[in-house]
């Protein structure tokens, strides 16, 4: 196992974590790789958010699992977020020789705060002025599928400029990648109508897509690597709930093999550790001037409301709408 670092913006506050999980040699075959945007309501960014999905993909094949660590708190900023996101997609890319990854085959993944990143590249990937800011000329930032948990997809953003609502539902277009959603029912924080909302977009759109929605669970239940029994006896989901169903969606979206990865050679571990910081294991570090995000603290989102900034603090605001 190997492990890089790129910056992804001039003033540093935005990172990929590159972790290679074997290294390529005579028998090696072009793999898809993974991108994550942590969950952390804008406010923090997690690399261990990664291993759910990352380590389940490396046991089917992935080569290439990267973290990506946005800015967050005062330096969150959009559109800068997506720029970044791209910038990553290209830099993957741009290794895919000596990294061994099948530059057709980039699937980039988010949970709650991190799925409304994903989401908002895979529709807006191919606006002119962020393909310019990211270095791209053609489709060197196109995410080619995504996994989508959780995620406030109508949402209010902070810009430069003050303040903007983003309602990715209204942008989904023929440029928009295939996505598969999970989410529980019972979420209180990002109301599911977040998420039903996007099928409508893209079955009117005719994209595909792909959906598991838990009949328990608040949340972030959908993503727990591991899973939770409730006070009243309820059993909650776990990402093993919809893995495979994702598996199958993204074989079949992008025409990966159904055999996996054979075994490859690993890289000597740096210092004798398989772990550390820096590392897909590395352990959770509590966050450093993280703000806490409650769900009294934002709106539920519902059929009726669902179009409405997602931060509390930006209600009774004056705010620009995105398109």
């Amino acid at each position: 196992m190997k492990v890089l670092k790129f910056d992804l913006n001039e003033e540093k506050t935005s990172y990929l974590v590159v972790t290679l999980a074997g290294v390529p040699g005579p028998f090696f075959r072009p793999s898809p790789a993974l991108i994550h945007a942590s969950a952390g309501g804008f406010q923090l960014c997690s690399e261990s958010d990664t291993v759910g999905l990352g380590s389940r993909l490396i046991g089917k094949g992935f080569n290439v699992i990267c973290s990506y660590m946005y800015p967050v708190g005062e330096n969150y900023r959009f559109p800068q977020v997506v720029i970044d996101l791209m910038r990553a997609i290209k830099l993957v890319r741009d290794h895919a020789e000596e990294w061994g990854v099948e530059r057709d085959q980039i699937v980039i993944s988010g949970q709650s705060a991190g799925s409304f990143i994903c989401m908002a590249t895979g529709n807006l990937w191919n606006r002119p002025e962020f393909m310019e800011k990211a270095g791209c000329a053609g489709e060197e930032g196109k995410p080619n599928a995504m996994v989508l948990g959780f995620g406030p997809m109508f949402c209010g953003q902070k810009t430069d400029d003050g303040l903007t609502y983003v309602p990715n539902g209204e942008l989904v277009g023929d440029q928009t990648p295939p996505a598969f959603f999970h989410h529980a029912r019972q979420d209180r924080l990002v109301s599911v109508y977040q998420t039903i909302a996007m099928l409508d977009a893209f079955e009117r759109k005719k994209r595909p897509y792909a959906v598991y929605i838990s009949s328990v669970g608040d949340h972030g239940a959908t993503g727990m690597p591991n899973r939770i029994l409730h006070p009243d006896g309820a059993v909650g989901p776990c990402i093993d709930d919809w893995f495979e169903l994702c598996w199958r969606f993204l074989q079949n979206q992008l025409g990966i093999s159904a055999n996996a990865q054979p075994p490859q050679p690993m890289a000597p571990p740096k210092n004798g550790s398989m772990s550390g910081e820096g590392s897909l294991f590395a352990p959770l570090l509590p966050p450093k001037n993280g703000v806490p995000v409650t769900p009294a603290d934002l709106p539920l989102g519902g059929p009726d409301n669902l179009h409405m900034p997602f931060n509390a603090a930006f209600q009774d605001q004056d705010f620009t709408v995105f398109k």
